[in-house]
């Protein structure tokens, strides 16, 4: 009788999948979950870390993390002192359908990337949210209210993540919703930015929000101030940069309208052109030679003339003495 040899190819090697990551949580779970799932279910045994794990999928740390924590959530995944592992009923699934133990791999170190946002939630997820979370589905709702449009999945996703990842409580949200449609910008990015920059500066609470807009309220009527000053027309919303320097001149070291115009008259006359960095830097070194008014800077600009004159005279002097020594004039 001859014998007949199969290769099976890649399904030679298998590992287990338990039946509740489709039964139970693939509609909640989006790429980046199971990727991470399916790599520690493919590495039992092995202790891996989320430094380890980013690099082996091309993920950061933060966002392989986070994937855990919803795997260990779902009671699959538990961690351990020297890294991530299944949990002990899945563990126990895997090392039974195993052929061989799989020999721990030493991976090559690859250099940190730039953190990113983590991955929006899934349709299915939002849905899940707005109906079980009534904070969650009174945030949506007020926010198409504010914005006064319907908003896309992608957009409640933002929503979410502000809430959930960058710790914003839905109060502030609001706020910040209110204080950036006043300003005229209705896409949800420039609000995700905006969130995500008053989370990094910890703006947490009401109390905290409300300080925030204050402070932009008197960035944008110093700004409003400078440009009368400079007679431009300020068109659209000023800029961050517009918004620190006026701020600065006006509220942080006192300047008047007439030192900031000439400021402005002492640029145009040297580069020819209106240029705000070059306005900031004849302002600073204003502040740093301690002067105030037109009077103090007329003093130190008549005094580094006089020193400019005798200076030429010097030179001017030693010229003459240098000629008059060749012989060849003699």
């Amino acid at each position: 009788m001859e014998n007949i040899g199969i290769d099976l190819g890649s399904w030679n090697g298998v590992f287990a999948v338990p039946n509740s990551v489709v039964d139970e949580h693939i509609k909640l779970a989006g790429a980046a979950q199971l990727k991470v799932l399916l790599f520690v279910l493919r590495h039992s045994g092995e202790a891996i870390n989320t430094e380890q794990l980013g690099a082996e999928l091309n993920m950061h740390p933060a966002d392989v993390s986070d994937s855990i924590n919803f795997w260990i959530n779902c009671g699959l995944l538990k961690r351990q002192d020297n890294g991530v592992s299944p949990s002990d009923a899945e563990s126990s699934a895997v090392s039974e359908l195993a052929d061989t133990p799989t020999p721990a791999v030493e991976r090559p170190k690859t250099p940190k990337r730039a953190s990113t946002r983590p991955p929006r939630p899934s349709g299915p997820y939002i849905s899940q949210r707005i109906l079980q979370d009534k904070e969650f589905a009174f945030l949506a709702e007020e926010a198409q209210s504010i914005i006064g449009k319907p908003l896309s999945t992608g957009d409640l996703g933002i929503l979410l993540n502000l809430h959930d990842m960058d710790g914003l409580p839905v109060d502030v949200i609001t706020m910040l919703l209110q204080f950036c449609v006043s300003r005229e910008k209705f896409g949800m990015k420039y609000i995700e930015s905006v969130g995500i920059s008053w989370a990094q500066q910890g703006i947490d609470n009401v109390s905290k929000a409300e300080e925030k807009i204050k402070e932009f309220a008197v960035q944008r009527d110093a700004w409003a101030k400078v440009s009368a000053i400079f007679g431009i027309k300020s068109v659209g919303s000023p800029t961050k940069t517009q918004l620190e320097f006026a701020n600065r001149w006006l509220n942080e070291w006192g300047y008047k309208s007439d030192v900031i115009r000439l400021a402005y008259e002492t640029c145009v006359d040297k580069k020819g052109e209106y240029n705000l960095r070059y306005i900031d830097g004849i302002i600073k070194k204003w502040h740093k030679l301690g002067v105030h008014t037109m009077k103090e800077i007329e003093l130190v600009n008549n005094r580094h003339s006089e020193q400019a004159e005798k200076s030429v005279q010097r030179k001017t002097s030693y010229d003459i003495t240098a000629i008059d020594s060749i012989d060849e004039f003699k």
